[in-house]
């Protein structure tokens, strides 16, 4: 009886690490097909494009990513796209972290309540603060200019940071600091040398997420910008016009070139993000 328990019990665990590998395989699927369709129109011309029934087998070409990368357009949007994400998350970082900091290490009266009036802020939809911000940019003589962009973007994403990382001091013993006081160092000395190293995943999480939430935005880019100024998303938005029609190998193979960067950024980043959402995202 002990042999046929046994065996019944191997069974029934290989049956249930073949059912979780086959249900991850088909979610794995589903959240792939969108992104494996889009490389896949990339990759074809535009009478296979509009092929029908849909060509699932065909001889792939380059010639639209040829045709986006050969377009000066392209190559600005993307340095554009670079230094708006780049300033967006520098500036998001340097100055979400010193408050994040404060909120966790300087409890003061109507701490509570400043704290959540950055969650409502980041909860609010961006086309509610879009027109007050061009007014005020507009009045500023920043319109046009990338530095709106910036500025714009780092509205949502401070919030993001300070939540984040305020979770990470809190979880970091006071202790440490202490002992740097006491060998000697100042606040700021042992805030650089022991805190920082300690909460790089943290960083790491916080930066991949503002990156993601600027390299991605339409809206204020579409409103903010100009030709000369403009994103890569408002640039893609291009080539849904035009007397030929939709070009859906234009449009596909410069988001497949979109994605790329933050892709292999992500990637590159896996385990510090993953560090980072599990734990300094669950406390405050």
């Amino acid at each position: 009886m002990s042999a046929l328990s046994g065996v019944g019990s191997r069974r029934s665990k290989l049956t249930f690490a073949v059912s979780v590998y086959l249900g991850l395989i088909a979610m794995t699927a589903v959240f792939l097909f969108p992104l494996l369709w889009v490389i896949g129109l990339s990759l074809k011309t535009r009478l296979q494009v509009f092929a029908m029934p849909p060509l699932f087998v065909w001889w792939p070409t380059l010639e639209n990513y040829i045709g986006v990368l050969s377009q000066a357009d392209f190559l600005q949007a993307f340095v554009n796209s670079l230094v708006v994400s780049s300033g967006s998350v520098i500036l998001s970082i340097c100055v979400g972290v010193p408050a994040a900091y404060a909120f966790a290490r300087f409890p003061f009266r109507g701490g509570s309540f400043l704290f959540f009036s950055l969650l409502v802020m980041r909860m609010l939809p961006p086309i509610a603060v879009l027109v007050p911000m061009y007014i005020l940019f507009s009045r500023l003589g920043l319109t046009t200019t990338r530095l709106s962009v910036i500025l714009a973007y780092s509205t949502f994403s401070l919030p993001l940071v300070v939540w984040i990382m305020r979770g990470f001091f809190e979880d970091l013993p006071r202790e440490l600091e202490e002992s740097a006081w006491v060998d000697g160092a100042s606040r700021y000395a042992a805030f650089r040398h022991v805190v920082l190293p300690l909460i790089r995943p943290g960083l790491v999480a916080a930066s991949i997420l503002c990156l993601q939430l600027a390299w991605n935005d339409f809206l204020f880019a579409a409103v903010l910008t100009n030709n000369a100024t403009r994103t890569l998303p408002v640039l893609m938005a291009g080539f849904s016009g035009g007397d030929t029609g939709v070009d859906w190998g234009g449009m596909t193979a410069s988001g497949a070139l979109v994605i790329l960067p933050v892709l292999i950024f992500s990637f590159a980043a896996q385990r510090h993000l993953v560090a980072g959402l599990s734990s300094g995202a669950v406390k405050g």
